[in-house]
């Protein structure tokens, strides 16, 4: 797992000195948005997938998606569940005041909304390969399951800020983000350990990327409180108390969906 974090930094390191060279700019790898971040995501597929074949000499299927009968119904019974806990939740949040329903929608922003949920689908499948996937089975091969999932989940939150890691220990905004990410990495990493597979971290992933997008793009929210470390600072769910225990109580609700998609 060192090699493989030491191939991709020098990776990133000469293509942002190629870019500078170049354009005089940056290339805007580190950055969680825009052209730089996708590159970013497919040069981290690409070393995972080089890993997997050159140096574990396993299948990149081996990750967890290998094909099996159930999987499309895990995969959206994954993704139901995730909807439902962010609707759940932004209900919630109306009810106390921090957000407030608008009356009307815009046709075209709800079409914006599934164009860019159907980006977060893919944006969660690469994060559930890359996180649940490699890193998860990497480190369970040599550790045990506790310290895989904590490993993994500290990885999981500094990824979602590699233009300023630190800042997740020096601001609380970043803090309660970081707590909220590494208890949702958590559920994820329950879902993969209890299932085998992605399938059903993917569908939750993927789930509740789609419920934030739907409900943003398509105007249907506005703030009215925005600084509430308990519902979520700036809006944001993740950032609040609340959030983290949602994610950890929906290990619950994993633990059902795998009961019942067992054979009896």
């Amino acid at each position: 797992m060192v090699a493989f974090v030491a191939a991709l930094t020098l990776t990133v390191l000469l293509i942002h000195g190629i870019t500078w060279f170049v354009f005089k700019r940056g290339s805007g790898l580190l950055l969680h948005h825009g052209v730089g971040h996708v590159t970013f995501y497919v040069l981290f597929v690409l070393n995972v997938f080089l890993f997997q074949k050159y140096v574990n000499r396993k299948s990149f299927l081996s990750l967890g998606l290998q094909p099996s009968q159930a999987r499309f119904t895990i995969l959206g019974k994954g993704w139901l569940l995730g909807v439902t806990a962010f609707v759940v939740y932004t209900l919630v949040m109306v009810k106390v005041g921090i957000f407030g329903f608008r009356s009307t929608i815009h046709a075209s922003r709800v079409a914006l909304a599934f164009f860019v949920a159907f980006s977060g689908f893919t944006i969660a499948l690469f994060e559930e390969i890359l996180f649940r996937g490699f890193f998860l089975q990497t480190c369970l091969e040599d550790m045990p399951k506790w310290l895989a999932v904590v490993i993994t989940s500290f990885i999981f939150c500094i990824f979602h800020d590699l233009s300023s890691p630190w800042s997740f220990f020096v601001e609380f905004k970043q803090a309660m983000l970081f707590g909220g990410l590494f208890s949702l990495s958590v559920l994820l990493c329950y879902a993969y350990l209890k299932t085998g597979n992605l399938y059903l971290p993917i569908g939750i992933h993927s789930g509740l990327v789609f419920g934030k997008v739907f409900f943003r793009k398509a105007g249907l929210l506005e703030y009215i409180n925005n600084e509430s470390w308990i519902w979520g600072l700036q809006g944001d769910a993740r950032r609040g108390l609340v959030a983290w225990v949602l994610f950890l109580l929906s290990m619950l609700a994993v633990y059902w969906i795998v009961k019942k998609s067992k054979p009896t």
